[in-house]
């Protein structure tokens, strides 16, 4: 799992490349968290290069969405492929975000 952040002048663009699942989870922690301290602009995550997400990268999810809420930002998702989006259909996910 792969996480590269691109911080520009009115938003935030956050492009995850592989796996989410628990070890990503914990390996990109650091990268979560720097994101996290990123949030008061709006978010893009790029999700086009995303092959899968366990539950602990859907709570990534939340946690980004809670920290980007919190500064009164949204996050828009972009390229969910049908597996994933299929995840997010059943967990509600697809409702917490704006999807393209």
């Amino acid at each position: 799992m792969e996480i590269k952040i691109q911080d520009n002048t009115d938003s935030l663009t956050v492009t995850m490349i592989g796996s989410f699942d628990t070890l990503a989870a914990e390996q990109v922690e650091p990268t979560i968290k720097e994101i996290e301290s990123l949030a008061s602009k709006p978010m893009i995550i790029d999700c086009n290069a995303l092959d899968y997400v366990a539950s602990s990268g859907l709570r990534v999810f939340l946690r980004l969405r809670k920290a980007s809420a919190a500064q009164g930002q949204q996050i828009t998702l972009l390229g969910i492929n049908e597996n994933i989006m299929e995840v997010f259909k059943v967990t509600h996910f697809d409702r917490m975000f704006i999807m393209k």
